[in-house]
This record gives C-alpha cells, structure tokens and sequence, in this order.
C-alpha cells in the first residue's frame, strides 16, 4: 500500500476546506452553492475547534494505514469522515481500509457516500464494486466496474489500474473469458496483465480459486486532485513462473536441452499448472522423446482427475507416433466426448479416427473463424490430410497474403497448389523455395534441391518436342508412332519428329495435348521406301486421364503419300522406376516397363508393343550425365504382318542420358539419350534380333 505525504495531505485537506489561517476567506454566499456551504462548515468547524480535530484524526488514520494497523486507522477514519463529511480522500482511505478487514456493508456504504460526493470519480465506483463481490452481489460488483471503466477523463495510468481492478473481480468470479477481453488493450509484456492472462489460460478447471483481494490506494496527489488513485494488488509469483519463462525462452532460441531442464522443473514447482505441463509436454517432443512427453500428459490427466480434452488430444497424437494405435484411439475419442475443443484440434482428431466427412466440417468451421495469420498455415496441413487440396491451397494462399507463410512450408503450398490445378501460383511457391534455400531460409538436401526446380518445370511446361532416331532390322512397330512398316530381314533407318502443345497446362498430370508428327524411313538395306514415299504424318489429340500413372489415350489422324489415310487410336502405359536424374546417390536401380497397342480404324489393322528393361543407372562425367547398362526384353505385334505377327527378344544394353536447359528456378527441362543393345531372338523374324541403336532428344 502507498500512504505518502500524509502530513502534506492533511494540511492540503485542511487547505480545500477553508481551514488555512487568519487570511482564509469564504466564497461569496449563492443560493445552492456547494463552496459556499463548505465555507459554511469550515467556519462552524472553526468555531467548534472541530477543525483540529479532524484534521488530527485524519492525521491518525494516515499514520495507522502506514503502521498496517487498519482497526486503528479504521477508528481514526470513521471519526475524520464525521468531522469533516465533504473531504472524500478520507472516506476513499476508510472504504479501502474497510475492504482490508472483510467489513463489506460498511465499505459499500462509505463508497455509496462517496460517489455522491463526486459521481464523475471512478474510484468510489471501484471500491463500492469491490464491496459488494464480498456481498455476494456479482452482478451489481460487475456493473459498478463497468461504470470506473466507462467514466471520463481517466488517463492512461489511472485507466490500466482500473481495468486491472476489473481483471481480478473477473478471476474472482471465474469469468476467464471477460478477464482476457480486460486485458486486451494492455501490451503483452505488461508484467501485471500478464500474470493475470497467465491465471486463466489453461482449461477451466485448471484455474484456482481466486480470494479478491483489496485494492492499493495513493493519495499523495490528493492536493491537487481532490481525490485517490486505486492500484491493483500485487499477485504472488507463480510456482514455477521464472523456469517457466527460460524454458519459453529456451523453446524460441532452439535449445531444446536447456528447454528440457526449465520445463521440468517448472511442471514439478506446479503440477496443477496446466501451461507449464504443455511446456513440458512441448520441450519433450521437441527433443524428440515421446515416452516422456507422454509421461507428462499422463501425470497432467491423472492430477486434474477430470478429462481434459486438449491433453488427451495431445496424447493421442503421441501415441499415435509411438505405434500404440489403440491408446491413440481411446484418447482422440474420450477428448471428442469431453468436449470444449477448437475446431482445427476436433477435425485432426477425427482426421485421425478415420471420419473425413466430419472432419472437413470442422476445418470449415476453423477456417471460417481464424483470425491469425499463422492459423491457416496449419489449417492448410489438416485440409491435405483431409483430401482437399483446392482448401489448403487457399489456407496457404491466406496465410500467405498476410507474410505469415514460413519457407518451410513453401514447398507443400507448392503441391497443394499443383494438385488443385494452379500451375502458376504452384510454380512461384516452388521457384520461391529454391530461393529460400540458397539464401540459407530453408534446409534442402541436393535432391530435395533438384527435386523442387524439377517440379517447377514439368507443371509449366506448355509445349515440347521429341525426336528420335533408330537403326534396327526391320521397322516394325516404334513406340509412340505407330505401325512404321521395313522388313525384318533388312538393316533399316528411321527417323521421327513430334511438336505437342498443352493447351490447358499441367492439370496435375491429367494434361492434354494436340500434337503433330512425321515418321519415315532414312535408309533401308532393300532400298525400298525410303525419304518421302515412306513419310508417315499425323495430327492428333491425347490425354492422360491419371495424376498418379503413366497411362495415354490419343486419338489421330494418320496420312502419307504411301499409306491408306486412317484413324489410328492408341492406348499406352509406361512405368519408369528410377528413371529420373539422382543427386543422393551416385548409382542406383532402374527399371522401365512400357505397353501400347493401337487399332487403325478405318483400314482395321492393329499393333502392340511391350517393352522392360532393368540395370543399374550411374552418374558419370558430372551431375547430369547418367549412364544404364542394363537387360532388356521385348515383343512386337502386327495384325497384317505377312511373315511373322508376333516377334521378341532379349539381349543386354547400355543406355547414355544428358539432361540439359534449366535456371536459378527450375530443373532440367530438356535431355539427349543414345541406347545401344544386342538382342537375341526368342521367337518370329529378325526383327527383334540383332544390333539396335537409338538417338532421342526431348526439348
């Protein structure tokens, strides 16, 4: 409690009432003048010697409040509040004084006297609050704070005690909610409103009785203000506050170990504490050890003795890590029951029960009702689960939009923006990625690194042309292009070229394409066919109905100068296990399967391909050049083959790939590949016999 200047106070008090020395005067006398009815009283004081007395105990009163002996400062006041009845510091110090002994109905009624004496004055309304809490009158305690709070002219200072007054009459009443909403206009760092949000911000039952106590006065501005300034009482230090406050501390420089020690101690000095468990809770899995952050859950739920939904949500993520499938159940479904959890913490247990529909229920809830910036960021991660990218994609965008997106997220905004069909917004999250990881913002490895400008490139692609030239025994059936005609028993040349365009962009890999392509024959050993009377054109359309796999339906128009003008539909399918450029690894396993078959409608003859081989690739000569002997096998079929329909064989191979064109943002986009193979011949003509040699290139 404050009680300076006492003396100065009083000969002050004595001063506003007329009761200076001889030179005193009395305002002149009006009809309903209140100084002229104080001058009135000064002067019958005066003439009473009751001037000297009240100014002696009031003198007293000071003295005994300083001393804590409040029965004499309360007998002191009671005879100065009589004496001098228009002096409110007085009857402020006794109401107060009052409080501090628990005597309510006679602090209400010198608080009552005192807002009569001056009604604009929020301090008389704030004790007479104070009063009647400890009447058992909440609702009147509530309105009479309202009224401090709402009153004119209370400056900043006056005004933070104020609503400070008003945050323990809130704990008082167990109204967490309207406390924090006190509170809100003070900063965050200020340490009395932040003892107090500490009070509160753990589940309901967390919360201790709060005994309210009385509020501190300062009447050392009396003088000059005619009245007192009340201040909250001090709150006693939590258990466990100041490791509490290093391990938060420890938790955002990244030292988990020293977060570890704080946190431990904290929940120790406080078990009843439910934030300093979640910090312990925090710190362990953090550092990686699941069994003791599950051990504090477990202590947390077994000390309440009540379930607590958001530790048994917790737990459950737990032991769902830790392969207890069972315990992780029976906790998401007890906190479900239980009740009282936000909405994003609902729809993750119910994404982890298995109940979808329920769960994009509540993500609409959350995303409906988020606030801050950063809650999107994790909204976005519940809606992938929950299968709907288009909802993360616009979780992340939002977070985005308000600078709260981290890079490490940048990368799955990426794929969640790919997936709902935004090429560009996708691959700006990707080139956006790479450029965090090289200026250090975001730890990729190199294949995470290669990966990411990979992607960018293959979701922007809109056009690309492939070529290829083969030398082989006959011509046969070329992937891709069809039935190409050569007889098998003769060493032949071919020679194709395709352009395509995207029109529609990459869709995530359900793209279609419009494309146009010649093939013919270069050389042959027969001599027959070859240059432009073996030119094979056609113009056509394809489509890739699957995001996850390789599969084709195209649909074109096939002509030549020697060949009957159809319609050639194909269908295709392709497995490329490895076959991407690795940076991780210097060598590793590679398989490439490939099917097609395709029906010329109009002349009604048709053709089928199969395809494996398996080997080893191996980076060589650099990071972008990858060689791949492997093994091979392979069949071909002709419906109008005169010789044989079927042919296959099997030999060995080596393949040799470049890749080439990328930038700061995107990865290779383009390669060269040189394939040479020795086949033997398994069953039909030489076609699939003999030596095989392939250039390609894809732009």
């Amino acid at each position: 409690m404050q009680y300076r200047r006492h003396r100065s106070l009083a000969l002050a008090a004595l001063l506003a009432f007329g009761w200076g020395g001889a030179d005193a005067r009395a305002p002149a006398a009006r009809p309903g003048n209140g100084a002229q009815a104080a001058a009135a009283e000064g002067q019958r004081l005066d003439a009473s010697g009751d001037r000297l007395r009240a100014l002696a105990a009031g003198d007293a009163m000071y003295r005994s409040l300083a001393a804590g002996d409040t029965q004499a400062a309360i007998a002191s006041g009671l005879l100065a509040v009589k004496l001098a009845p228009d002096h409110l510091p007085y009857r402020l110090l006794l109401a107060q004084a009052l409080l501090r002994e628990r005597r309510h109905g006679e602090a209400e009624r010198v608080a009552s006297e005192a807002i009569a004496l001056r009604p604009d004055d929020p301090m008389p309304l704030a004790l007479r609050g104070y009063a009647r809490q400890g009447l058992a009158r909440p609702a009147e305690a509530q309105a009479d704070l309202e009224r401090a709070l709402t009153r004119p002219g209370v400056g900043p200072g006056p005004q933070r005690e104020l609503r400070l007054l008003a945050a323990d009459l809130a704990l008082a009443q167990g109204h967490g909610a309207r406390l924090l909403e006190l509170l809100l206009p003070l900063p965050q760092d200020d340490p009395a409103a932040a003892a107090r949000r500490e009070m509160v911000e753990g589940p309901p039952h967390a919360t201790a009785p709060f005994a309210l106590p009385a509020p501190g006065i300062d009447c050392s501005t009396a003088d000059a203000t005619g009245s007192c300034l009340l201040h909250a009482a001090d709150l006693p230090a939590l258990p466990g506050y100041t490791d509490a406050s290093a391990g938060y501390a420890a938790m955002a420089d990244g030292d988990v170990a020293r977060a570890m020690a704080h946190a431990r101690r904290a929940a120790a000095a406080a078990p009843g504490h439910h934030r300093w468990r979640l910090l312990h809770i925090d710190a362990a899995q953090a550092a990686g050890d699941l069994a003791e952050a599950e051990r504090a859950a477990t202590a947390g739920l077994d000390h309440d003795g009540v379930p607590e939904p958001g530790l048994l949500a917790s737990r459950s993520l737990m032991r769902q890590r830790m392969g207890n499938k069972a315990g992780a159940r029976a906790d998401a479904e007890a906190a479900l029951r239980a009740g009282g959890l936000e909405p994003a913490a609902e729809a993750a247990l119910l994404l982890a029960l298995g109940r979808h529909e329920q769960a994009r229920g509540r993500l609409a809830d959350a995303s409906a009702a988020a606030r801050a910036p950063r809650e999107h960021v994790g909204l976005a991660y519940l809606w992938m689960r929950a299968g709907d990218d288009a909802a993360a994609a616009r979780a992340f965008a939002a977070a985005d939009a308000d600078g709260a997106l981290p890079p490490s997220a940048l990368r799955d905004a990426g794929y969640a923006a790919m997936r709902s069909h935004a090429d560009a917004q996708s691959v700006a999250y990707f080139e956006r990625a790479t450029a965090a990881a090289e200026g250090g913002q975001l730890a990729l490895s190199h294949q995470q690194f290669l990966e990411t400008r990979r992607t960018a490139a293959e979701v922007s692609r809109t056009w690309g042309v492939f070529g290829s030239v083969t030398r082989r025994n006959g011509g046969g059936v070329e992937p891709g292009f069809g039935a190409v005609g050569g007889n098998g028993d003769h060493r032949t040349t071919q020679g194709g070229l395709e352009a395509y365009w995207r029109p529609w962009g990459y869709r995530n890999g359900r793209y279609a394409e419009v494309f146009a392509r010649g093939f013919a024959t270069l050389d042959a050993s027969d001599g027959i066919w070859t240059g432009s009377d073996s030119f094979q054109g056609a113009v056509g359309a394809r489509w890739k109905p699957l995001a996850a796999h390789n599969l084709v339906l195209s649909l074109a128009r096939v002509f030549g100068p020697n060949v009957d003008d159809s319609w050639l539909a194909q269908v295709g399918y392709s497995l490329d296990i490895g076959g991407e450029l690795r940076l991780d690894v210097p060598s590793w396993w590679t398989a490439r399967l490939s099917a097609e078959a395709g029906k010329y409608l109009d002349r009604g003859d048709g053709y089928g391909i199969a395809s494996a081989t398996v080997g080893r690739s191996l980076r060589i000569g650099g990071d972008r050049t990858v060689a791949y002997p492997h093994l091979f096998i392979g069949a071909e079929h002709q419906s109008n083959d005169p010789v044989a329909r079927t042919s296959s064989g099997v030999g060995v191979g080596v393949g040799l790939r470049r890749w080439f064109r990328e930038d700061a943002g995107r990865g290779p986009r383009s390669y060269w590949d040189l394939t040479l193979q020795y086949r033997t011949r398994l069953s039909g003509d030489e076609r699939m016999k003999g030596v095989y040699a392939s250039a390609q290139f894809s732009f």
